[in-house]
């Protein structure tokens, strides 16, 4: 069992302090320490394929122009700035993508973007790599143990709301190992920093980028006042007011401050192969698989009929300016754009999200040619996997089908290290020069033994 405690405390918000500062390095099994390390190298590889973005450079400028202590690096970039301005760029080029990992519960989560205020606090408090993987362990088990517990995204709240516990936690612990600052910092964020749902609706605007960066960055905010003795309401989720009833709707406390158990849930992260949104992974692969094995042209297809979980197919369905997707924001949210350009492409990659792809009129006859339906056995699995697949009939009558109850990047469908390696090289092609580039890879698998975190990644 690993070494986390329970607490009697009467407050929910200590007693979840009581289980963070029960997560030690020293009790992390290997795996667990492994997979923090493929999670990083993952998340800077959307970092850096992100550096020439118009969220990245609105960002970086708000950063220079604000100025503040340089104690912080900005990936990417040879300056650096404190560490909330950090945690705001960074946690952008982590985001801007979509292509950073993801989790599905009652709520979904990009918990990867725990990263940016991670990497910060640790730079700002002078901690070392191992304190960096503890924080990252610390993040996940609280944001995913609340996806599981909350539907908060049901109730128009944006799912990235968790971070903002998420982040505050791993800052606490970062600045200090005191669970008081770390009960504050929690109260102190969950006051401020609930969010809204509306960013993900109709035709999705460029903040998508900056959501759990901005949500990140006032859990570090909250810490840092924890920090100094700022105190937060003490029954931040149980009061007539609190969290719980308001946001949240409802809250099993019980098992939100539970014990961890032999398996730490960052294990259950998902890796994404492809930039684009989450339940998308399965079908996406599914119509690259079906475009590279048999010969299809697009204007012999009759119908592309894109099968999902239940939930997901009526959430897909649901959004009619998905189907005539602007921008790049919208269209990677678009499951009938991305399998449209996958069939055709036998790729979805940043050529796939261009304004002369997303204008062509191939692609608007092939997505009118789209249609999305559940399927009972994909439904089974769901949430604990966001299968799908994908059929494609042609004209001729002959149909081809392919279907991944677990998508790609699934903990049972995992890729290798060098498949993350691989990722790297290609997304950071443009910034670094292929010795850079190595060097953060070997950074990134050594990065317990890194006592001094103040150039990191580079």
């Amino acid at each position: 069992m690993s070494l986390c405690g329970a607490s009697m405390s009467l407050f929910i918000r200590d007693r979840l302090a009581t289980l963070v500062h029960g997560i030690r390095f020293d009790g992390l099994p290997p795996a667990v320490v492994h997979q923090v390390k493929r999670i990083v190298l993952d998340t800077l590889a959307c970092a850096y394929g992100a550096i020439h973005s118009e969220p990245a450079r609105m960002t970086r400028e708000i950063a220079r122009a604000l100025g503040g202590t340089p104690e912080c690096a900005l990936i990417g970039a040879t300056e650096k700035t404190s560490c909330t301005l950090a945690t705001l760029v960074n946690g952008t080029l982590m985001r801007y993508l979509d292509g950073n990992d993801y989790y599905f519960g009652r709520d979904s989560a990009h918990p990867s973007g725990n990263l940016a205020p991670a990497l910060a606090v640790a730079q700002h408090a002078r901690r070392n790599g191992r304190d960096l993987i503890e924080a990252m362990v610390i993040a996940y088990e609280i944001q995913l143990r609340l996806c599981d517990l909350t539907g908060v995204s049901g109730r128009g709240w944006h799912p990235g709301t968790h971070v903002q516990f998420a982040s505050a936690t791993l800052a606490a612990r970062l600045l200090a190992d005191d669970v008081k600052v770390t009960a504050n910092a929690i109260a102190i964020a969950a006051s401020h920093n609930n969010t809204l749902a509306q960013s993900q609706r109709g035709n999705i605007p460029m903040m998508k980028a900056t959501a759990e960066a901005m949500i990140s960055k006032g859990g570090v905010e909250a810490a840092l006042l924890a920090f100094k003795g700022l105190t937060g309401p003490e029954e931040v989720f149980e009061g007539d007011a609190g969290w719980s009833k308001v946001v949240a709707g409802e809250l099993d406390s019980g098992a939100l401050t539970a014990p961890c158990e032999d398996r730490y849930r960052v294990m259950d992260a998902c890796f994404k192969p492809y930039a684009a949104v989450a339940g998308a992974m399965a079908p996406i692969q599914a119509a690259i698989d079906l475009a590279t094995q048999n010969v299809i042209h697009a204007d012999s297809i009759e119908q592309i009929t894109i099968k999902l979980p239940a939930s997901a197919a009526k959430k897909a369905s649901g959004d009619p300016k998905k189907l005539v997707p602007r921008d790049k924001e919208t269209a990677d949210h678009s499951f009938h754009y991305c399998v449209a350009v996958a069939l055709l492409d036998k790729a979805c990659g940043e050529a796939q999200f261009s304004e002369a792809r997303l204008n062509s009129p191939q692609m608007r006859e092939l997505i009118a040619r789209t249609r999305i339906e559940s399927d009972d056995a994909l439904t089974a699995l769901y949430p604990g996997s966001s299968g799908g697949g994908v059929t494609v009939k042609l004209r001729g009558g002959e149909t081809f089908e392919k279907q991944y109850p677990y998508p790609p990047g699934h903990p049972r469908n995992a890729g290798s290290d060098a498949d993350i390696e691989r990722r790297f090289f290609e997304l950071s092609e443009e910034v670094l020069a292929r010795p850079a580039a190595q060097a953060v890879i070997d950074a990134v698998w050594r990065l317990d033994t890194l006592e001094d975190l103040a150039r990191f990644p580079a």
